[in-house]
């Protein structure tokens, strides 16, 4: 079976690293730190909206390209290796739920921004309490809260709802995170519209493995950065990247992220097919090994860069922050691989 893009996908994501090239996040994320304000880039959220990247399995007539579930996979990872401050992975995730015109539109648009916050797996916290469409309760924490217009949760039954955050019926805090891309909050929610979406164990292995996908672009991003340095750091005489110890590091982590690929394309194809027990068996894969996999490689390219890595100026110790940040969203590794020993039918009915 081969789980290869096609060359049409292939320069659609490319198209979209062009997109986010445009608007670095980096410099911005940083003064945005500096100046204590919540990480959104307006104006690249607008750009993505003109170029209908906010509706890539809306029809045509929607505002979107009527692509399949494949090109939310790519948007994911080109999301991830540009750090990109905006609930794009969120946003695409909940667009498969709309089914009216006028909620498409407001997707396309740019105008809903959705942030998302399901328990992990086998865990029955943050939850919602919704009596006739109306969701109470507290989610936390929730990255992008801040500025997001509707959540994606669950209830304690298993459930899943999209929030609408709009109006009165949300109470907002920020909270301290360690990830300078996505400003985390806690939302308070009080008799909040909420429209069901089914079973939440089934949003959350989609969202797994687009999860996955942007911690392959992260951790794909932080090899190239340390790639790239280990030629042009110069010690006794010759790039640091002809030692040993170094290339050899860089091999391995090129290995780890490979593997993670295969199992990410894996999800990919299981989003594709909507088997659930194929989609929750491949979401565990994905998810745990992308998780352990960027990681990994924002350790590694700081331990490639040395003392520059920790430095305000380099992008590496953001991609560790963000890493971090991914690690504890949605379950830790090990949650993940505790559903893969799981029997079948218990994977089927997550």
């Amino acid at each position: 079976m081969d789980f290869a893009y096609t060359a049409a996908q292939t320069a659609l994501a490319g198209e979209l690293a062009a997109l986010f090239g445009r608007f670095p996040a980096p410099p911005r994320l940083r003064a945005w730190a500096d100046a204590g304000i919540a990480a959104f880039d307006g104006e690249l959220w607008q750009a993505l909206a003109d170029q209908r990247w906010l509706g890539l399995t809306l029809a045509p007539a929607d505002g979107g390209r009527g692509l399949g579930t494949d090109a939310l996979t790519l948007a994911a990872c080109e999301a991830g290796r540009a750090l990109a401050p905006v609930p794009l992975v969120a946003t695409l995730l909940a667009g498969e739920a709309f089914n009216t015109p006028t909620q498409r539109a407001a997707l396309a648009t740019g105008e809903l921004r959705v942030a998302l916050c399901l328990p992990p797996p086998g865990q029955m916290a943050p939850t919602l309490a919704v009596v006739d469409g109306r969701a109470s309760g507290m989610l936390a924490p929730v990255a992008d809260g801040l500025l997001a217009d509707a959540v994606l949760g669950a209830d304690a039954a298993g459930g899943a709802w999209l929030v609408d955050l709009r109006g009165e019926v949300a109470r907002r805090r920020q909270l301290e995170t360690l990830d300078l891309a996505h400003t985390a909050a806690e939302l308070t929610l009080t008799g909040a519209p909420a429209l069901a979406l089914g079973s939440a164990g089934l949003w959350r292995d989609r969202a797994a493995i687009l999860t996955a996908f942007e911690q392959l672009g992260g951790a794909q991003r932080c090899l190239d950065l340390a790639v790239a340095y280990a030629k042009e750091r110069y010690a006794f005489g010759q790039p640091i990247g002809a030692f040993q110890a170094v290339k050899h590091k860089l091999a391995a982590l090129h290995v780890e992220i490979e593997l993670a690929r295969a199992n990410a394309y894996y999800g990919a194809y299981a989003l594709a097919q909507g088997e659930p027990a194929v989609l929750a068996e491949a979401a565990a894969l994905a998810r745990a090994s992308a998780t352990d996999t960027y990681l990994l490689a924002a350790q590694e390219s700081l331990h490639v860069h040395g003392g520059v890595g920790f430095t305000w100026a380099c992008e590496a110790h953001l991609h560790l922050r963000r890493a971090r940040a991914l690690e504890a969203a949605l379950g830790s590794a090990a949650l993940w691989r505790e559903r893969l020993l799981e029997a079948p039918a218990a994977l089927a009915n997550p």
